[in-house]
């Protein structure tokens, strides 16, 4: 009976030791880090965050476009009133191309017109067609192109259905 009893003591202080250990080490790593469950079993990643990347920064911002959803000119007049420009925020880093498209009917397109290189702050307020328009309403396409001003590069492009009304 004394060895089955010491075994008993034993092993209950040994257990009650693991338990202990286990009970620490839980603390150690709750604390290090936010836990990873849900109590609906969901893993959330520690890694993510609500700010992004150089967020409040102005060294590396990204191209600042505006635009347009529609246009209106004067039937069968080559120069139109339009107001284009290169958004103040691109100083220092981008110039803009526009190019107004029209499809063709056979796959392609037609161009309406191309502007050369709008520098940051500057508007374009007319420009000059190819040829005039018959009334009636037309899904334009336009393409809004930046140049890096570092080395005339380019870089990614917005291109974006205009209704294009003809009166």
């Amino acid at each position: 009976m004394n060895k089955k009893r010491v075994l008993i003591t034993v092993s209950s202080i040994t257990l009650a030791l693991l338990l202990l250990f286990d009970v620490i080490l839980l603390f150690c790593v709750a604390g290090m880090e936010e836990p990873r469950l849900t109590t609906g079993g969901v893993v959330f990643d520690p890694n993510a965050t609500d700010e992004r990347p150089n967020q409040g920064q102005t060294s590396t911002p990204g191209v600042t476009v505006a635009g347009f959803s529609t246009l209106t000119v004067l039937s069968e007049l080559e120069t139109v009133a339009i107001d284009l420009y290169n958004p103040i925020e691109n100083n220092g880093l981008y110039y803009m191309t526009f190019t107004l498209t029209l499809p063709d009917g056979e796959g392609g397109s037609e161009v309406l017109f191309e502007t050369g290189y709008v520098a940051p702050g500057k508007h374009i307020y007319q420009v000059t067609l190819s040829h005039g328009l018959a009334a009636g309403e037309y899904k334009a396409q336009l393409l809004v192109q930046p140049y890096r001003m570092s080395d005339l590069s380019p870089t990614n492009n917005v291109s974006a259905v205009v209704a294009l009304t003809v009166i």
